[in-house]
């Protein structure tokens, strides 16, 4: 039985360090690339997480645009190993991360239409990078 706990334990140390190396390395890109990170947390069967999907992650325009000052990365919100920071109650919740030092720089939680949408992701940019 403790050999069990020990091989669970393992994985999720070895899920959690790939998900840590993996924001580290967007982390980096952001940086060189003078972009902040936009962190998308869903939920799997979350009927406004299809819809910003489907209305704003899905369409080439807005994902361009978005590309522009932005480095976008979607997880799954309920994943045990997340960081207690991003356990949140509303999804999808999208997260502004300073790719500095990976604080949150704001949040929107919840669906919100193609156009307002990106012109929150632009005065959120324009701010941080005065």
């Amino acid at each position: 039985m403790k050999k069990w706990v020990q091989i669970v334990m393992m994985v999720m140390l070895s899920v959690f360090s790939l998900q840590a190396g993996f924001l580290e390395m967007e982390r980096q890109k952001a940086l060189k690339e003078n972009k902040l990170i936009l962190l998308t947390l869903e939920k799997e069967g979350c009927p406004y997480c299809i819809k910003m999907q489907k209305d704003v992650f899905g369409v080439p325009k807005f994902n361009q645009h978005i590309a522009k000052n932005y480095l976008h990365v979607s997880i799954n919100g309920e994943d045990p190993t997340l960081p207690q920071a991003l356990h949140v109650k509303y999804f999808p919740t999208n997260l502004i991360l300073s790719p500095r030092d990976l604080s949150i720089v704001d949040e929107f939680a919840g669906y919100s239409d193609p156009l307002n949408f990106i012109e929150l992701l632009d005065i959120v940019y324009t701010q941080e990078f005065k």
